[in-house]
């Protein structure tokens, strides 16, 4: 039976394999056994703390873990922010929870390789008001 060093070595192992970046080769011209490499790397690295931040920089603790409390915090964030504009405020909320719950809510062999980008707390979407920003003073 092997121990946990020997696991979270070979998963060591397993994910410096896996990255190593192949020059200009895509995601689709790459074989079937280099494709389930970059997928289990992936798998791996959902889960595990530290090695998730070698293909996500903001989540240490695991990909999983990270996005789910990047959602929970979100979520909290929204109700409070809402209780504060007395309702008046629904397009912040939405912009809020839009930051916890989009983006990528695990990596894939895509991410791992580096032809996409994983997005754990992606930009704010656009506003739906057609305002183009900046600080406009409440009606009077």
């Amino acid at each position: 039976m092997a121990g946990p060093g020997l696991r979270l070595a070979s998963a060591g192992l397993l994910i410096a394999a896996a990255t190593q970046p192949a020059a200009g080769v895509g995601w689709e011209e790459r074989s079937a056994m280099s494709r389930g490499l970059y997928t289990t790397a992936a798998m791996v690295a959902n889960v595990t703390p530290i090695v998730s931040a070698m293909v996500a920089k903001e989540c240490l603790p695991g990909y999983l873990v990270c996005k789910a409390s990047f959602a929970f915090v979100s979520g909290i964030a929204a109700v409070e922010q809402l209780i504060v504009s007395g309702g008046a405020d629904r397009e912040q909320t939405r912009a809020i929870l839009y930051r916890g719950f989009a983006g990528d809510w695990f990596l894939t062999g895509r991410h791992v390789t580096g032809d996409a980008h994983p997005e754990p707390w992606p930009q704010p979407a656009p506003s739906r008001g057609g305002r183009q920003g900046g600080f406009e003073p409440p009606p009077l």
